[in-house]
């Protein structure tokens, strides 16, 4: 096992209006704790968790190439990549430097088997549930048609979006893309997040 532990950080907003400082802290302070070396914070502003180039990915890949560091650290496994095929591969290219991967969210690590195996299972779960959303929306949707009912975004938010904008706002997820998941508008997706910073400064 490797005892000179020198960590690539990686992060990645899908939106530039969002802030990375979520993900980073906790990752900075878990290397902190366990005397890790960071060798740099790698991070990809405004890139799609499905767009196939992650320019600051690419470049900490060609670091792990060069020795440079010798273990990922990442908030979850959508931060990496929301394809499954995509990041299954990730894993395979590092490991193939002799680069561990830490996922901060699942606590997994592939220094063990459990944990590289474990890291897959939530790989495959994340997706599922991805394409579960999106057949539901759909199914909404063609509902609404067939009903002659329309199919736009709503106009009024109910609690339960409210408490998903929360979530995958919490989780990195940017604004387009939790709009297109909930199919929810601007207006409250905006309204719920100023809401969150309110209470945030009220508690100050």
């Amino acid at each position: 096992m490797v005892q000179n532990i020198k960590v690539g950080i990686l992060v990645r907003i899908s939106s530039v209006s969002q802030s990375v400082e979520s993900q980073k802290q906790p990752l900075l302070q878990y290397c902190e704790q366990n005397n890790y070396q960071v060798v740099e914070v790698y991070e990809d502003n405004g890139v799609s968790g499905v767009a196939k180039i992650k320019p600051a990915r690419e470049r900490m890949m060609n670091d792990i190439r060069r020795g440079r560091i010798n273990k990922v650290v990442v908030f979850s496994v959508c931060r990496i990549s929301r394809n499954t095929a995509d990041f299954l591969k990730f894993m395979e290219d590092i490991q193939e430097c002799n680069c561990e991967l830490y996922v901060h969210t699942a606590q997994l690590d592939t220094n063990s088997v459990f944990g590289r195996t474990m890291l897959q299972f939530v790989a495959l779960m994340a997706s599922w549930e991805r394409e579960m959303l999106k057949s539901r929306i759909q199914e909404g949707i063609s509902a609404r048609k067939k009903a002659g009912l329309p199919t736009g975004r709503p106009s009024v938010v109910n609690q339960g979006i409210v408490e998903a904008i929360k979530l995958l706002h919490e989780q990195g997820v940017g604004a387009r893309e939790t709009m297109r998941r909930l199919n929810v508008g601007t207006k409250i997706y905006y309204k719920t997040i100023r809401s969150m910073n309110d209470k945030v400064l009220m508690a100050a």
